[in-house]
């Protein structure tokens, strides 16, 4: 095989072939996996749709008709012969109207800050799921009608990463430093002897060497004795386990905030390629999530967060680094694995146990509810190495992973 046959197909050759422009797709793609973002445009995408409508009736009334015609679309089984006709006229317009935005996109006739890409899923729905589908972002679905690939996780992944780092300041990735001694490129500003089993001779610092020299000895002879170094630094690899409740009261912005921050957090240490994250999904079960499965992650069951702390417990004793355990979650336990005891008694239980394990464990609530702050702080205490964040927002918590991985320049 020549080596024209092995060269990779350009950006300019992909685009040609998909039916919609990679940023316009990765916008549509965060419209739909997180409607209360919501972007503003100039443009009014009723005027495109009203002006290849044939019934006189529809285009009279439009604004009152689409919004029937859509939930026509969307839930009705059977539709009379009044609405029939009338519903696929509609459905026609919206059809032309969507390749003429689209076509007016790729020329320039319109920009694209200009269109707003929540109301373009709003007007073009099944429009848009169609294209995405057949770019190979969506695939079918039995429950939801489509679900996220691969390709879209990724996509995703970046959207959310740049909407967690706008407006954070000078930032960068940083190396995890902790108080343990070790050999690193990285110095201390401690002076201490030098040990030949210990140090590398870039760590002797030759100021402080001949400090101590002429101080023993005012003619400056040298001594082995004299040398003196500067302690390294110990960088250390993270496991980050995070915990996601996906129980039934977890909908909406909740699911929604802590999905983005796992994408975001897992985008951000495939950056740094140091660290690992261990994504785990818990009701009264635990599911393990891998790629291009967090983005299709459902919302059911009860609240076993002894499960999930012991969970997280197993998976820090296994690898080797330090330990970082988030658990995201909006209420207090309502299952246990453990026949014997409460929903309550094991999640206090299991978070005793991890003091067993090189771990700090960071409580983030989103529920603000008294009895379950007392839960939540008696779990802290128990664990030692802990400590709580409430968010009154969810959507917000994004930023909070993305900067408590950076280092301050």
């Amino acid at each position: 095989m020549s080596m024209l046959d092995t060269k990779p197909e350009c950006r300019v050759c992909k685009e040609e072939g998909r039916e919609i422009d990679g940023d316009l797709a990765k916008d549509l793609l965060y419209s739909l996996f997180n409607p209360y973002h919501r972007e503003r445009g100039n443009v009014n995408l009723f005027k495109y749709i009203r002006e290849n409508l044939k019934n006189e009736e529809i285009r009279s009334f439009f604004e009152n008709f689409s919004f029937l015609l859509n939930d026509m679309m969307r839930g009705y089984r059977y539709i009379s012969r009044f609405w029939s006709d009338k519903l696929e006229d509609y459905v026609e317009a919206k059809r032309k109207a969507w390749e003429k935005i689209k076509r007016k996109l790729k020329e320039g006739e319109l920009k694209r800050e200009d269109v707003s890409a929540s109301e373009l899923v709003n007007y073009f729905y099944e429009e848009i799921l169609e294209d995405l589908k057949r770019d190979g972002y969506l695939e079918e679905d039995y429950y939801k009608g489509y679900r996220f690939t691969r390709q879209a996780e990724r996509v995703l992944s970046e959207k959310i990463l740049q909407l967690s780092l706008q407006n954070l300041g000078g930032r960068d990735f940083g190396e995890h430093e902790t108080e343990k001694i070790g050999v690193s490129s990285f110095l201390r500003n401690e002076i201490v002897e030098f040990d030949e089993f210990k140090h590398g001779f870039d760590s002797i610092d030759i100021q402080e060497t001949l400090v101590k020299c002429a101080l023993r000895d005012s003619s400056l002879r040298f001594d082995e004795r004299d040398l003196v170094a500067r302690e390294s630094e110990h960088v250390e690899k993270c496991v980050y386990v995070m915990l996601i409740d996906v129980s039934d009261s977890m909908r909406g912005r909740k699911i929604i905030g802590a999905l983005e921050s796992a994408l975001a957090l897992r985008r951000m240490i495939r950056r740094s390629d140091m660290d690992e994250l261990h994504v785990v999904a818990f009701n009264h079960r635990v599911m393990k999530i891998g790629d291009d499965e967090i983005l299709n992650l459902r919302t059911r069951g009860r609240t076993d967060i002894g499960l999930a702390l012991k969970t997280a417990r197993d998976i820090v004793k296994r690898r080797r680094g330090s330990g970082v355990i988030f658990l995201i979650t909006d209420g207090e336990p309502t299952s246990s694995y453990d026949p014997y005891l409460t929903p309550t008694m094991c999640a206090l239980r299991e978070a005793e146990r991890l003091r067993s394990v090189d771990a700090s464990l960071t409580i983030i609530m989103l529920n603000p509810e008294k009895r379950f702050l007392t839960l939540c702080e008696r779990m802290a205490k128990l664990s030692r190495k802990s400590n709580l964040i409430y968010f009154e927002n969810p959507l917000n918590m994004k930023r909070y992973f993305v900067r408590s991985y950076m280092r301050r320049l």
